[in-house]
């Protein structure tokens, strides 16, 4: 019997940084250093994902966050492209795929925009999509790439900073005048490097909760004809209504996908143990019925692998990917047999309850939606963005789940204990961190590396009952 895979099973960085296995406190996100903590995060991280199974890494970051000058060859020090092609070299050597992740007119463009009025429009953050400047120097980057480094494919992202709103642009709705720019970008691309693999990721395309309606999908039928894969990703919902999604992926050109359903987005300030929150099994079910509806791509997120949810989460979400018939709890038990070498069928069934037990222990007891009216400084710094939907906010269910605040503007707080849970909530689940402590303390007699994992488990589940603490301890929110 053939099995049912994904083809192309992408692993998405994002940035350079965020599998970081060690916090970073000193910088703003998204930082793009390249230190010794980095490469050898990256080497492990890259041997991890082989063999997990994916066949490609999705990464920004290598040259730069937000600040391409305007001579784009001095975007990186002669010192940091020998780093930068040290790094490509171990993804090759992985028989893993690079795709570049390529900010289309923003994500780099920042410093430019405020001192080159030739590309500015309305947006600090997003060239204008009208000015032949803006085009010119777009593919000037493109050219600097693709002339000096190894990517074997590009992630195209044109929305996440908006768009400009001048006269000219303005003539365009927002699913156009994004497929229009990715699909000039995708062209350019494809004159000069006609077998790179071209992926358009829609983050941002529409304010969360809201669908492409059906007499637009024309518009990104004709933006698949130029790109190998289309991903929708579930930020806060497809932009795809699932109820369309079978005829739509069968019409499309290219293929279709998501970043899985559910994810978190690594803290780039946290210890990576305050936090334990499996999530494969949400995922895989997704996924399969993703497969069954005709989806043969994927981009799901990665994170540090030091933590234990995250790394036995991607282990069986790579696994699973290569056959979607598996049993999910199958998956956990080879976790436990290849990654913490538990080779007694009782030890390793304890193993599945508790990652199973774990990851139901949470979602069972919070809402998938936001709770609103929070002081800001106990919110994920993205507040502002959910103004985008405010007809619809029940829809705009994560997707991208933000344990911290992203821009890190005040001491690391977990946020997302407040914002999906009330009191009630949190007492419940406390009462089931409980339980899943007394499990993780019952593996600590095997030894070897093994106990240190253990120990890792037991750590992030008592690192977690400590933030609960923390939480009741604040009248304003638990009113």
């Amino acid at each position: 019997m053939d099995k049912k895979a994904f083809h192309h099973r992408i692993a998405f960085g994002v940035w350079l940084n965020d599998f970081r296995n060690e916090p970073i406190t000193s910088q703003k996100w998204p930082s793009v250093i390249i230190d010794q903590q980095t490469i050898s995060d990256f080497q492990q991280t890259m041997g991890f994902i082989h063999r997990a199974g994916f066949t490609a890494i999705d990464l920004f970051g290598l040259l730069t966050n937000r600040d391409w000058p305007q001579d784009i060859e001095r975007v990186i020090s002669s010192d940091r492209k020998v780093l930068v092609d040290r790094l490509i070299e171990t993804i090759h050597s992985h028989n893993l795929e690079l795709i570049y992740g390529l900010g289309v007119y923003s994500w780099g463009f920042d410093t430019i925009i405020r001192n080159n009025p030739e590309v500015r429009g309305t947006n600090l953050s997003a060239m204008c999509g009208s000015r032949e400047k803006a085009r010119v120097l777009m593919e000037k980057v493109i050219d600097f790439v693709g002339e000096n480094f190894a990517v074997d494919g590009y992630h195209l992202e044109v929305a996440d900073q908006g768009r400009c709103r001048c006269e000219d642009c303005s003539k365009e709705d927002d699913i156009a005048y994004y497929n229009r720019l990715n699909q000039q970008t995708a062209i350019y691309i494809r004159t000069r490097w006609p077998e790179k693999l071209l992926l358009v990721n829609t983050s941002g395309y529409l304010p969360w909760g809201d669908w492409i309606p059906a007499e637009d999908f024309h518009s990104v039928f004709d933006l698949g004809r130029t790109i190998d894969i289309f991903i929708d990703g579930g930020n806060h919902g497809q932009f795809i209504y699932e109820k369309d999604r079978q005829q739509f992926i069968a019409q499309l050109p290219c293929q279709y996908g998501t970043s899985g359903g559910f994810w978190i987005y690594p803290p780039q300030r946290w210890d990576r143990l305050r936090w334990f929150l499996p999530y494969f099994l949400r995922s895989a079910a997704h996924l399969r019925q993703l497969y069954w509806d005709g989806s043969r791509s994927c981009e799901l997120y990665l994170g540090p692998l030091n933590n234990p949810g995250t790394e036995v989460t991607l282990f069986c979400l790579g696994r699973f990917l290569q056959d979607v018939d598996q049993k999910p709890l199958d998956l956990l038990e080879a976790a436990a047999e290849e990654i913490y070498q538990i080779h007694n069928p009782r030890q390793r069934q304890i193993f599945v309850e508790l990652f199973h037990d774990a990851e139901m222990a949470f979602f069972n007891h919070s809402f998938p939606h936001r709770l609103t009216n929070l002081p800001e400084k106990y919110s994920d710094g993205i507040d502002t963005l959910f103004q985008w939907s405010k007809v619809h906010q029940e829809r705009a269910i994560p997707g991208e789940f933000f344990l911290d605040s992203l821009l890190g503007e005040y001491p690391p707080f977990p946020v997302y204990l407040a914002l999906h849970m009330n009191r009630e909530g949190r007492l419940r689940y406390r009462k089931e961190l409980g339980k899943l402590l007394k499990m993780a303390k019952s593996l600590l007699v095997i030894g070897g590396e093994s106990w240190y994992r253990m120990r890792s488990i037991e750590r992030c589940i008592q690192n977690v009952i400590q933030d609960l603490d923390m939480i009741h301890a604040i009248p304003e929110l638990n009113i």
